[in-house]
């Protein structure tokens, strides 16, 4: 029925597979063999079978008294993960080559140089280019180069944005930084790379293509933009994986078909080390064979550490329920047997913050930024050795100078014309001594970590004073304070003027300030936001500014404040509100996807300190840094959590705090209280790597580090110090009201006019998430009653 098996000597056997020639992967191989061959046979052999008497399918049949269970949608794991939304992008469609080219550029100070003789942008040619006009929610037009072919003046010259806001200002003091961190540049541009040769080689160990029929068939002109998939259904293949009607006829062999499967998992695994959130992203958007390809691997060989890596990600688990379907089993294993992969290191720690281990998972990033910092030292160490041995060498040797002997050089210039002035230099981080992007995410998710863990002891403070358990709902969404059903005293409340609480002289805050209030647990909630601030900070100081000749934001703190608050609420999310003008082009930013997230988290951190007085000039900073933020043409703009969390909790308060919407002191004329200073930027120095105190911190951490992490809590300060803190809580809360005031005065009018009938629908889901109503709970326990004391 079946050949035999062939002897071990035999060329086929030998040469199929390179990793491993145990017994075991050939048995499992082997059996793989079987299985697909006599697939189609069983298939026909279950017709023949005798159907089961009836009294066997009365037990399968549910009971009528129990409740039917709702279907449960089963996802991948890499679909729950936390920042996707700020990784989307073009990067995802452009050529790979052409991200390769704009990586080159982006890298290259002389790309901004914009010299005299500059050779000006081309318009964009008549034929439809693929990415032609994109329009962000600033009203900002990007117009892209067009991937058409053929270009003819260099591709320096072509990628010019139209905007001159987009440039980084001319600063002679120190190098111009990259448009875009060139450690998250390189990290996407590989794995879009990774991504695509692991779908060509899933679609040709599904299909039995050829790599060069494969290639002739995706570069047919159906075929450019329709992708892998679209090339794989083009065959006729179905996304099972099998033969449908078109490709060769000579089937591939279980063992090269096995063999292609693992070079797709080893890429897939490559691309996962590099950024897992991005890789993520990149695999939704790829071919559907990727999904089961490691699991297929798997069943050949167990112990593969790239296939078990790569199902982690890839494993089907109900939908939104991550931290039940998941545990660190796996990764321990792995990261037992190859303690040197940070990389599993970092996948731990976040699985371990789904699973609310948050201590945990502070140490696996711990020994991440640990462990990179020490490579970073010994291989910038290693660099200087080898130039002090290069120098040494060379050194006491003339220098030979090119002999023409009276003819012109190739180029037909001599080598004393061809001499030019040195080329700007290189900013620190593109030097081969920069950062890793790895010590970048580690910085970034400890602090995120850190904020989390004090979300989670203050919702496990509420609910036990409620008397309720945090158990999962039917439909598995997550646990709101604000609709707390049976609950002792009722959770936050929406729209009560006295306060998320209710009343200070109430049972309810008395109650949730007994416990909240303690001693013991605000020292422990406020050193875990200390940690939080300074991660947060270290992280932001990773990716240089360059500030403007003039203060963006003009006028007194109050009117800084004001632009803001419009500024912030433009850039938010499905806002149509225009942006308000500002006194200067908006602060150059070096882009990363998560710098929106970790700006307004150090927010969120300052608010729940109580600190109104820091957080006037931070906010005013803040907005003008994301305003100025711009990651065209490889990234759109990222969606943060909580920059939606932060401007609801304004929202939340002006609308339920009446003395927080009481005149400020820059209302009635005259100031009544000192402006605090404004925060200053952050500097890091790249260049000195190997030294043992190399960590970026801001230049002068008075004004912004200790400021905001320290800050001066209302209940632990004298009466004139509340009274500060609650004219800073007013300045910054009175833009929020009145916005509030013109939608609720416009939506009058429009009902008294009849046009409110005529409008569509405006459907706008809220992104912020139940940390809103934990802070409000911890502001309406602990800092609310002492300013209400002072009003």
């Amino acid at each position: 029925m079946f050949p035999p098996t062939p002897p071990a000597s035999s060329t086929p056997t030998q040469t199929v597979s390179s990793r491993s020639h145990s017994p075991d992967i050939a048995n499992n191989l082997q059996e793989t063999i079987i299985e697909e061959s006599t697939g189609t046979s069983q298939k026909k052999k279950k017709k023949k079978k005798p159907k089961k008497p009836k009294a066997q399918e009365v037990k399968f049949e549910p009971k009528k008294n129990e409740p039917e269970r709702p279907p449960v949608l089963c996802i991948s794991r890499n679909k729950h993960w936390r920042y996707i939304s700020s990784y989307h992008g073009p990067w995802l469609q452009l050529p790979v080559e052409l991200l390769e080219s704009l990586l080159v550029l982006n890298m290259d100070p002389n790309t901004f140089a914009i010299p005299d003789h500059r050779v000006p942008s081309l318009p964009p040619p008549p034929s439809v280019s693929h990415l032609s006009s994109v329009s962000f929610g600033k009203q900002r037009s990007v117009q892209y180069l067009d991937i058409s072919p053929p270009p003819s003046p260099p591709l320096s010259d072509q990628f010019a944005l139209t905007s001159s806001r987009f440039l980084p200002p001319d600063n002679d003091e120190k190098p111009t930084p990259p448009p875009i961190d060139p450690g998250i540049f390189r990290s996407v541009t590989m794995i879009r790379r990774l991504i695509d040769e692991a779908s060509d080689l899933a679609v040709r160990a599904a299909s039995g293509l050829s790599a060069a029929t494969l290639g002739g068939m995706r570069s047919s002109p159906s075929s450019v933009y329709g992708g892998h998939w679209a090339t794989a259904q083009s065959l006729g293949i179905n996304p099972l994986g099998e033969q449908v009607g078109n490709g060769r006829n000579t089937a591939m062999s279980a063992m090269r078909v096995h063999r292609l499967r693992v070079l797709a998992v080893q890429r897939l695994a490559t691309a996962y080390k590099a950024d897992e959130i991005a890789a993520s992203v990149m695999v939704m958007q790829g071919a559907s064979a990727l999904d089961d390809i490691a699991e297929r691997v798997l069943k050949i060989d167990p112990n593969d550490p790239d296939a078990r890596y790569v199902h982690f990600f890839h494993e089907k688990i109900p939908s939104r329920q991550l931290a039940e379907s998941t545990t660190t089993a796996v990764l321990d294993e792995l990261v037992e047997a190859h303690p040197q992969r940070l990389e599993f290191l970092r996948t731990r720690g976040i699985v371990r913050c789904f699973r609310d281990e948050y201590l945990l998972a502070a140490r696996d990033f711990t020994h991440v930024l640990k462990e990179a910092r020490n490579i970073r030292k010994s291989r910038h160490a290693h660099t200087l050795a080898i130039d002090s041995d290069h120098g040494s060498n060379v050194r006491g040797r003339r220098s030979k100078k090119a002999k023409v002997h009276g003819q012109a050089p190739p180029d037909g210039t001599s080598v004393s014309q061809a001499s030019e002035p040195d080329s700007l230099p290189l900013h620190p981080s593109v030097l081969p001594d920069a950062p890793e992007p790895i010590e970048h995410q580690a910085m970034f998710l400890r602090g995120a970590a850190y904020l989390q863990y004090v979300v989670y002891l203050i919702e496990a403070a509420v609910l036990k004073i409620e008397g309720i358990n945090k158990n999962p709902s039917a439909d598995h969404s997550e646990l709101r304070l604000c609709y707390i059903e049976n609950g002792k005293y009722g959770g936050v409340e929406i729209g009560n003027p006295d306060g998320p609480l209710g009343s200070p002289s109430g049972q309810k805050v008395k109650a949730y300030r007994q416990v909240l209030n303690q001693p013991a647990f605000r020292e422990q909630i406020t050193g875990l936001l200390k940690k939080s601030i300074r991660d947060h900070e270290r992280f932001l100081a990773y990716f240089d500014t360059l500030e403007p000749s003039t203060h963006v934001l003009g006028g007194d703190l109050a009117q800084r404040t004001r632009t803001a608050f419009l500024l912030t609420e433009s850039l938010r999310p499905g806002s149509h509100s225009q942006p308000p003008p500002l006194n200067a082009p908006p602060v150059f930013t070096t882009y990363h996807p998560l710098l929106v997230e970790s700006h307004f988290s150090i927010l969120l951190a300052n608010l729940l300190l109580g600190d109104f007085v820091s957080l006037l000039p931070i906010f005013a900073r803040t907005a003008t840094l994301v305003d100025g933020l711009e990651g065209y043409p490889v990234f759109l703009p990222a969606r943060s959590m909580a920059q939606a969390e932060f401007i609801e909790i304004l929202e939340r308060l002006a609308s339920g705090w009446v003395i927080g919407i009481q005149p400020h002191s820059y209302a009635s004329g005259h100031l009544t209280i000192a402006a605090p200073p404004v925060a200053e930027p952050y500097e890091v120095d790249l260049s000195a790597a190997s030294s043992s105190t190399s960590i970026p911190r801001p230049r002068n951490e008075t004004n912004y580090s200790s400021t905001s992490g320290q800050g001066i809590l209302p209940s632990s300060s004298g009466h004139d110090s509340l009274v500060e803190h609650l004219d800073c809580a007013r300045i910054l809360l009175a833009p929020v009201a009145q916005r509030q005031r013109e939608r609720a005065d416009k939506a009058a009018a429009d009902k008294a006019s009849g046009n409110d009938k005529k409008k569509s629908l405006n459907i706008n889901i809220p992104l912020h998430g139940p940390r809103v109503e934990v802070v409000l709970a911890y502001l309406g326990a602990v800092h609310l009653p002492d300013l209400g004391s002072v009003a």
